[in-house]
């Protein structure tokens, strides 16, 4: 059983202990103020944003109900925010797709050295940085993915676009992608509503100045109005007059949504997924996965586990002395229990 001196020599160690603790936890907040790093294998992403930047980007349909946000303030909100979650190592690149091609702004570099920068750029992009109205989604995604594939085995693309094709599409005509299957890995995201609204018109300020109508848009494809196609397949023989003026008529281009089976289309025939982005915070799930990722040597900074394990000392330390206070009350009155019963007279447990 402890006696009075042990249990004042278990306290004296405990003291001792917490003198100890204090200095370790001081020695683990001086190792992470100078933020110390080791070099892991990792898995690492390189990305290349494409943002459409066309007029029908401006439509604000996506967002909250009663306060939604254009496609293009919700395309560079994701972007944004996936940045953050790529983490240190992996790298991200801009540019814009406006026309029939794509036009890189500045190749993949680290996200965390250059977060600022690519932030800034993000902020700056929007329509009118296009430099030629039109549309033309699927020449745009050829143009990305060649981009892409000239930039390194291990850069993914991240499309992002709402699929609205100006001047429309006609379904028998269009570029198919299947030439460019397996050229580039990563998605295309598509980002819009699916009820048909107003594309808006913008002044060069930003001030809308109204809303595009139906006869100030192409309601019809070039070629059953009579352009020539860059191939001879693409020639319009047989063309009904009066069935294109009925097209025309009923045309709805001056409207935009999302055109989701379209984008699911091209996805395929080029070997990419499609996601349809919901919400911002969505997109940095989409670009972890494993099949984008490629394994890279990474300065690791250690400086939290330092910074909690400092803590985490501290904390003992405080509540050393507690601890050995109690154990020793509740050794002690047991000392003082087992004494009483020892003195006791035999004939008083009878």
């Amino acid at each position: 059983m402890s006696t009075p001196r042990g249990i004042a020599a278990r306290v004296r160690d405990a003291l001792d202990l917490r003198l100890l603790l204090l200095l370790v936890a001081g020695l683990f907040a001086l190792l992470a103020i100078q933020d110390p790093r080791i070099v892991l294998a990792r898995p690492v992403y390189r990305y290349v944003f494409v943002l459409d930047v066309t007029e029908s980007m401006n439509v604000a349909d996506v967002g909250p109900a009663g306060t939604p946000v254009t496609r293009i303030a919700w395309a560079k909100q994701a972007a944004a925010g996936a940045l953050e979650q790529l983490g240190c190592g992996s790298e991200a690149g801009l540019a814009i797709f406006a026309e029939r091609r794509a036009l890189l702004l500045f190749a993949p570099v680290e996200v965390c050295a250059h977060y600022g920068t690519i932030v800034s750029m993000l902020d700056r992009v929007d329509w009118r940085l296009a430099w030629r109205g039109g549309s033309e989604i699927a020449h745009g995604l050829d143009s990305s993915m060649q981009m892409v594939r000239a930039l390194g085995h291990d850069t993914r693309l991240v499309f992002l676009t709402d699929g609205h094709e100006a001047p429309p599409v006609h379904p028998e005509l269009r570029m198919h992608l299947d030439d460019d299957a397996g050229v580039a890995s990563g998605l295309i995201v598509g980002i819009g509503g699916d009820r048909p609204v107003p594309i808006p018109v913008l002044e060069e300020d930003g001030t809308q100045s109204g809303w595009w109508k139906a006869d100030q848009v192409q309601q019809a494809d070039s070629y059953s109005l009579g352009r020539q196609g860059s191939e001879s397949s693409e020639s319009m023989t047989g063309v009904d007059s009066g069935d294109l003026k009925a097209r025309i008529a009923q045309g709805t281009e001056h409207l935009s949504s999302l055109h989701e089976n379209y984008l699911r289309q091209l996805a395929q025939e080029a070997r990419l997924d499609y996601e349809r982005l919901r919400a911002p915070d969505d997109l940095g799930a989409m670009l972890a996965r494993a099949r984008y990722a490629h394994s890279q040597a990474v300065a690791t900074s250690v400086r939290t586990p330092l910074a909690l394990a400092a803590l985490a000392c501290l904390v003992a330390a405080l509540g050393a002395p507690l601890l050995a206070r109690a154990a020793a009350g509740r050794r002690h009155a047991r000392f003082l229990r087992d004494s009483s019963h020892s003195r006791r007279d035999p004939g008083e447990a009878l």
